[in-house]
């Protein structure tokens, strides 16, 4: 199929931004609930055609190109994180048109990135030599630097990861190349794949046997990926170790615009007492905030009754809760909150615990000069310490349990160290019903997936509304609780051992391969640079 939209005319330069917007909108589609990486491939071929077609049809500049990428990333944020105005709006009371333009001014921000590779892609088809190797340079270019924008966006102003497009692809061919290169480096390679079918949607020839190299090298891109992935699928990267656990992961299923009300939030305490009692496990697992307060709060009564099933059954219970901040070093008087698991024992004492390290802007720190901006929502429990960096597993019977909490584990560089230091389960809380029943929360299962596949670690969610699921560490879920319903999730759980690339390096291996894509590629449309602005394709 051949692209035919002209952007050199009037009706062109409104309509391919338009087109690039829609495709955009379809992009964020493609990621959970719906999970198709096919369609995360072909709008981003879409948007790589329209892009191509601009700069052959107008001989346009970076400009032209931007916008297209910033106009095709404002329809894939705007519409993959749409459930930031719920949480602004419904349950922090920003009024409407603020919370609005937020979510636009937000999704802005993170439509620079692909601006900026749309723009670097099209400078080097332009200074890159005329010829069919062309369509391969500027695709390195085009994959390489997508990949490093990813991974920027997940660092700057403390990172947003969330709809890294690697996260469509859990299902696809390129997640069995996860735990080499991690969720990055199958971002890179899907912009690979996706540069090549757009490629082959708009190439143009001076004869028909440069078209045809140029066809062969497009369809090379498209598919080299795709093949690599099906050829590492069967690959095993852990061994079971140890015994099972007995595991409970229960969802308490508490409205948040009553979470902190004091007689809800004893309300939510009892149901889950309630439940921590039906039945024994090696580990109980309770969401994110599950406790309002710290442990040293709890009504006697519902502290008895806890320890009192310790004792009788064994096993320990792992809550979320606010603690307050471990200040050895520190003045006791100044101590803060942390966002916490505590885990408890049969003598009621915190036996070990994990505090929050990766904190949320505006949920949970107020970046500096925002002031004014938090103080329009009501959100409580707004300014926590940061958890040391380093924080040992919980060991259970021969196992090594590592806690996450909420959106830490969108940052698979923390869970990976946490694997280095011996973690053979992974276990996130959360609490992401300030988000409503949006598709967050399968958005939030669909990463957790990914960290499994990445680590090759079994990955257990104890959540508030949704989704409390276990995952195997072929990142496949093996059991999980309807979204909004209070229940528990039981089940046996094996850890695993042995490290994957991913797990042992981190993001050097992605950042690595981003650079050598995008510097390669460079290299190969400078030289020997016969002519300026010619056509990639030709």
């Amino acid at each position: 199929m051949r692209l035919r939209l002209a952007p050199g005319t009037p009706a062109g330069r409104v309509a391919a931004p338009a087109a690039a917007l829609v495709a955009g909108i379809a992009h964020a589609a493609s990621f959970a609930p719906l999970g198709a990486w096919w369609l995360q491939t072909a709008t981003m071929a879409f948007l790589v055609a329209l892009v191509l077609r601009a700069q052959a049809n107008a001989g346009t500049g970076g400009a032209r190109a931007a916008a297209l990428g910033f106009a095709f990333g404002l329809g894939w944020f705007v519409a993959g994180v749409a459930w930031l105005y719920v949480s602004m709006h419904r349950y922090g009371g920003m009024p409407a048109p603020i919370a609005a333009l937020a979510l636009l001014l937000f999704g802005a921000y993170l439509a620079l990135f692909p601006a900026t590779v749309c723009a670097l892609a099209t400078r080097a088809a332009r200074v890159t030599a005329s010829g069919p190797g062309a369509v391969a340079a500027v695709g390195m270019v085009f994959a390489g630097g997508w990949a490093l924008a990813e991974i920027a966006r997940g660092y700057l102003f403390t990172g947003f990861p969330w709809l890294a497009i690697g996260y469509a692809h859990v299902d696809g061919p390129l997640a069995a190349l996860a735990p080499l290169a991690g969720v990055y480096g199958v971002c890179a390679l899907a912009a690979l794949s996706a540069y090549g079918i757009g490629a082959l949607a708009t190439s143009t020839g001076r004869d028909a046997r440069t078209r045809a190299t140029a066809l062969g090298l497009a369809a090379m891109l498209a598919l080299a990926p795709l093949v690599a992935g099906w050829a590492m699928s069967g690959r095993s990267w852990s061994q079971p170790t140890g015994r099972n656990l007995a595991v409970r992961l229960l969802q308490g299923n508490v409205p948040q615009e009553l979470k902190f009300d004091p007689a809800r939030s004893l309300a939510a305490m009892q149901a889950y007492t309630a439940e921590v009692l039906r039945a024994p496990a090696d580990l109980t697992v309770l969401p994110e905030t599950a406790w309002t307060v710290p442990w040293s709060a709890t009504p006697a009564t519902l502290r008895d009754a806890l320890l009192g099933h310790l004792a009788r059954g064994g096993g320990v219970l792992a809550i979320g809760m606010p603690l307050w901040e471990q200040a050895a070093s520190r003045d006791p008087a100044a101590a803060r909150l942390t966002n916490s698991v505590a885990v408890i024992d049969r003598d009621g004492s915190i036996a070990a615990r994990y505090d929050k390290r990766h904190l949320v802007p505006f949920g949970e720190f107020i970046p500096r000069g925002f002031g004014w901006f938090v103080s329009m929502m009501n959100i409580p429990l707004g300014e926590f310490a940061r958890g040391e960096k380093v924080q040992a597993p919980l060991a259970i019977d021969g196992q090594r349990v590592a806690f996450d909490i909420c959106y830490e584990d969108t940052f698979g560089e923390e869970l990976a160290a946490q694997v280095r230091e011996g973690a053979t389960i992974l276990v996130n809380v959360s609490n992401i019903a300030w988000f409503g029943d949006s598709h967050a929360l399968p958005q939030h299962l669909q990463i957790a997936r990914m960290r499994a596949i990445e680590l090759a670690r079994p990955v257990l969610r104890a959540t508030n509304t949704g989704v409390t699921a276990a995952i195997d560490a072929r990142g496949r879920v093996v059991d999980a609780l309807p979204t909004y319903s209070a229940g528990a999730l039981a089940l046996s759980v094996q850890g695993t051992t042995g490290l994957t690339p991913y797990a042992r390096w981190g993001n050097a291996l992605p950042l690595a391969l981003g650079l050598v894509m995008a510097l390669t590629g460079a290299l190969a449309c400078v030289a020997p640079r016969r002519s300026r602005g010619a056509n990639p394709l030709e």
